[in-house]
């Protein structure tokens, strides 16, 4: 099987998941970049997608010269992960 024909065993079966959506449908698995795609794909290649994962949401450094920072939307955060899921469309783009 080619690396890209593996990409089809990633599309989303709209019956898998319960979870609402997150409120901002601008958000999608394609807003990332190649290294987040190329883990999607090593998870789903090596059988490890059903398996619980832990991942960080983070930035490297405080924006506007702050020395705090608050976070809000671990909701949506949440929401997305459990909905992650490539679309047909999606697919068709990374090939």
């Amino acid at each position: 099987m080619s690396e890209t024909s593996g990409l089809s065993g990633l599309a989303a079966d709209s019956n898998l998941n319960s979870t609402p959506g997150p409120v901002n449908n601008l958000v999608t698995p394609l807003l990332t970049d190649l290294y987040q795609i190329t883990m999607a794909y090593a998870y789903w290649k090596t059988n490890q997608h059903n398996k619980r994962a832990h991942f960080e949401l983070f930035f490297r450094k405080n924006p506007f010269g702050g020395s705090y920072t608050l976070f809000a939307g671990l909701d949506e955060v949440l929401k997305f992960l459990a909905n992650f899921r490539f679309k047909a469309d999606d697919i068709r783009f990374l090939r």
